[in-house]
């Protein structure tokens, strides 16, 4: 009779596993045809010696990002929220958020938005707080010296897979170890040298918290984040202020770049589109040349 488990992790032949009824970790083989990611639910088969991967049950989604071809490369599977963080420093590189976001809406993921170490200066994300709250996404403002602060998240957690984010040395590490304090994860300081993070996390990995019945994914820290090949329509449908006025164009095949009686363009000047989130979204375009 065949289990069904959760992966936390892989490696080459072997993964790690929660048992989906009682949470027993195990472990299991898995055949070269079968390629299990973090967060996927499997079925399992036992003998005396062994556990056997024997089944990769339909994903419900999974978080991307692009691998060295631009292929899309699947990270973590049925996730239920993404939780973007930045920090004061290292101060996010251009774009990355709404390169997150786009991911998050090609595959339907909730974002959950956390501006990091806030306590080092309150005033410096105030404009992007604000605009990312005004387009309908939930922002919280943390610091590991405020616990208040960081536990506003926790209800938003209960019940659901959540696959944390963002740069090397935001501190995703710590806020999870404040948030679940029966979860261990790595933390790392920043280079002194670079100012960039050190990665602290090699492989993607999930946790459960009882308390919660909350799975969280920790993911390896990067410092650019890259989407796979994509279209200018599946950019633009990745920017939710886009999605209203999306079909609208005179042309049905309308990149909103140049083309005449182009909605989006119009929204800009209008000033119901911000101009700088456009402008984001023309060099997430051009950035797809690249894979070219």
């Amino acid at each position: 009779m065949s289990r069904i488990c959760r992966v936390t992790s892989t490696q080459k032949t072997t993964a790690s596993l929660l048992a989906c009824d009682d949470h027993e970790p195990m472990h299991a083989f898995f055949p070269r045809k079968l390629k299990p990611i973090c967060g996927d639910k499997v079925a399992i088969e036992s003998t005396a010696s062994d556990h056997r991967i024997e089944q990769i049950l339909p994903r419900m989604n999974s978080f991307c990002r692009a691998d060295n071809r631009g292929r899309k490369q699947h990270i973590a599977a049925n996730i239920d929220q993404i939780m973007i963080v930045m920090a004061v420093e290292p101060f996010p590189t251009r774009d990355i958020l709404n390169r997150y976001l786009v991911a998050a809406e090609a595959e339907d993921i909730e974002p959950l938005l956390v501006f990091n170490k806030h306590d080092l200066d309150e005033r410096i994300f105030i404009n992007q707080i604000n605009q990312y709250e005004q387009l309908g996404y939930q922002v919280f403002k943390t610091s590991k010296h405020d616990q208040a602060s960081i536990d506003a998240i926790k209800p938003l957690l209960t019940g659901k897979t959540t696959v944390i984010v963002g740069q090397s040395g935001v501190g995703k590490s710590s806020i999870t170890r404040v948030m679940l304090p029966g979860v261990e994860l790595k933390t790392g300081k920043l280079s002194v040298k670079t100012g960039k993070g050190a990665h602290t996390t090699s492989v993607t990995q999930m946790y459960h918290d009882a308390a919660l019945d909350a799975y969280i994914i920790d993911s390896p820290g990067v410092w650019e984040y890259g989407l796979w090949v994509m279209s200018a329509h599946e950019i633009a449908a990745g920017f939710r202020e886009f999605q209203p006025l999306l079909g609208q164009c005179k042309f049905s095949n309308c990149t909103h770049i140049h083309e005449p009686s182009c909605a989006i363009m119009q929204a800009v000047k209008k000033g119901s589109i911000r101009s700088d989130r456009y402008e984001s979204y023309l060099r997430i375009v051009d950035s797809m040349k690249y894979w070219g």
